[in-house]
């Protein structure tokens, strides 16, 4: 594997279990509030869901399809929302942020199909 090819997979790596991990304490937060309320039984199981999608991640680097298609749709929301920043701001300031992020979203998306998931092409998508 050449340095480049390390930098994308850490990256991507580094993502998805950021993602995964932010899910988990919104899960777990929500299942807490909802706690003697009719959502609890949901909120639990959700929180179960994402707490066994982390561990599974973590343990052997295996996400299923739910969790690719989560995972890509989120960075996919996150490369439109850096476009649309980038193309009202320009280049400067919060865009620079943004601009990693969607870079960042790409690559990730990129690795989730060098690995063999099935991730749809998106037309904005930075070079890599």
């Amino acid at each position: 594997m050449t340095p480049d090819e390390q930098r994308r997979t850490y990256l991507a790596q580094f993502a998805i279990t950021s993602h995964l991990g932010d899910r988990l304490t919104a899960a777990k937060r929500n299942a807490e509030r909802a706690g003697g309320t009719p959502d609890a039984d949901r909120c639990q199981t959700v929180w179960r869901q994402a707490s066994d999608r982390l561990t599974r991640w973590l343990q052997e680097q295996q996400l299923d399809e739910d969790t690719v298609s989560e995972v890509s749709d989120a960075f996919l929301q996150a490369m439109e929302d850096g476009y649309t920043l980038v193309m009202h701001t320009g280049e400067g300031g919060e865009a620079d942020t943004y601009l990693d992020l969607r870079q960042r979203a790409a690559v990730t998306r990129e690795w989730l199909r060098d690995q063999g998931y099935s991730v749809p092409a998106y037309p904005r998508e930075p070079g890599l």
